[in-house]
C-alpha cells in the first residue's frame, strides 16, 4: 500500500523520526510517544497540512515523501474501536490512548485510522521504533510537492 507525508523541507531528514509528534502530540499520540502520520492519498495529505497550518507558514517549501508499505504490516482500527469523540477538536486523551498503546506493543509497523478531516479516508498512525521501520524509511521517495496557490490563506 502507498502512503504519503508531506513535511516542511527544513524537517525532511527528521520526518519519519517521530520526533514533531514527541513534542506536539497529534490525534493518536501522547506527548513523548514518537509517531509518524502519514495519509493515503497527496490530497488528504494536503488537507491535514491545511487544517494545521499558522498563517505565518504559508504553503511553499514543502516535501512529499511516499512509502510502500506492505499490507500484512499495517493494523486496521474497526469502525467499532472508535470512541466516540474520535474526531473532536481538539483531540482527546481517548484517541491518543489507543495510539500511544498501539505504539507500545510493536504489533505493527501501522495502525490505520480515520482521517478527522475527511472521516470516509484513512491515515497510518506508523511506529519509527517498530524493528520494521528502518527498511521502509530508507525507501521512501521525495518530491516537492506544489499547493495551488488558491489554497492560500488570506
Amino acid at each position: 500500500m502507498k502512503f504519503y507525508r508531506i513535511t516542511k523541507r527544513k524537517h525532511r531528514e527528521s520526518a519519519f523520526t517521530g520526533q514533531g509528534a514527541s513534542l506536539y502530540p497529534g490525534r493518536w499520540n501522547h506527548r513523548h510517544h514518537r509517531a509518524v502520520y502519514l495519509t493515503e492519498s497527496v490530497s488528504l495529505a494536503q488537507l491535514e497540512i491545511l487544517v494545521h497550518l499558522r498563517e505565518e507558514d504559508g504553503l511553499a517549501d514543502y516535501v512529499l515523501f511516499e512509502v510502500d508499505i506492505s499490507e500484512d504490516k499495517i493494523q486496521l482500527l474497526h469502525d467499532e474501536d472508535y470512541p466516540d469523540n474520535w474526531a473532536k477538536e481538539p483531540a482527546t486523551s481517548s484517541t491518543r490512548d489507543i495510539g500511544t498503546e498501539f505504539m507500545n506493543r510493536h504489533t505493527a509497523l501501522g495502525l490505520r485510522v480515520r482521517s478527522s478531516v475527511v472521516h470516509q479516508e484513512y491515515n497510518l498512525l506508523l511506529n519509527p521504533m517498530h524493528a520494521d521501520a528502518a527498511s521502509v524509511i530508507e525507501n521512501a521517495t521525495e518530491t516537492t510537492v506544489r499547493f495551488d496557490p488558491r489554497l492560500e490563506r488570506s
